[in-house]
């Protein structure tokens, strides 16, 4: 049974499958491959092409050819680099639409996922950008966060132990008790909001543009980072 399943980035089941067995098995040949994911010689060939043109496999050359599976670093690095172009693309043909928007609540249930909806939405503030956020987050935030100091928008960041960024300066606020975990809290533009917390490896929270909801994050974050 396949255990690493990268269908949801666009690979079949068998490439999913052939990719585990390069990690576990490989490099080898494409009979050698075969063999070990019990596959008909022609589907491992077709998955490990497949692999090979969405860069999670690299061929070297020579009879017969080896792959080697590029490391699993590089593959999420790949992944979340397209889907992050995917989602500028999509939100810029979404807004060329003009559809009025109506105020909904989304659930953020992964550490992944909050990181990649901050970088998409810091990214594209037009005003502002408002932040408290565990120490560990601003670094894989920080082209985004560079793009938006840059540009002269109104910011304020913030995190529980001192964080050094060469552009703009972090303050440190202490975890109130009765916050669950650490909170993640971001106000962009002053029009959309996440409130999260973030506890061991799990980011649990919400996204949202309401206006009830972008004003409840920004009285969460003026208390939680006290007199300004």
């Amino acid at each position: 049974m396949t255990s690493i399943d990268l269908t949801p980035f666009g690979f079949t089941p068998t490439e999913s499958r052939v990719y585990e067995v390069l990690l576990t098995a490989g490099p080898g040949t494409g009979y050698a491959i075969a063999r070990s994911a019990g596959l008909a010689r022609a589907n491992a060939y077709s998955a490990l092409e497949g692999l090979v043109a969405k860069g999670a496999a690299r061929a070297a050359d020579g009879h017969p050819k080896q792959f080697r599976p590029e490391p699993p670093t590089t593959l999420l690095a790949k992944i979340s680099n397209q889907q992050g172009q995917a989602l500028e693309v999509l939100g810029r043909n979404l807004e060329t639409l003009g559809a009025p928007s109506t105020p909904s609540m989304t659930e953020i249930s992964s550490p992944r996922g909050a990181l990649q909806l901050l970088t998409h939405e810091i990214g594209r503030a037009a005003s502002s950008v408002l932040l408290i956020a565990p120490a560990e987050a601003y670094p894989l935030l920080t082209p985004a966060l560079r793009r938006a100091v840059s540009a002269g928008l109104r910011t304020a960041f913030y995190a529980q132990v001192p964080v050094v960024l060469p552009f703009v300066r972090v303050e440190s606020i202490i975890s109130p008790a009765d916050w669950p975990g650490l909170p993640l809290i971001a106000i962009v533009d002053d029009r959309n909001a996440l409130v999260a917390s973030r506890e061991g490896a799990e980011v649990m929270g919400h996204w949202s543009g309401a206006p009830s909801f972008v004003a409840a994050a920004r009285l969460a974050f003026e208390r939680l980072r006290g007199p300004a």
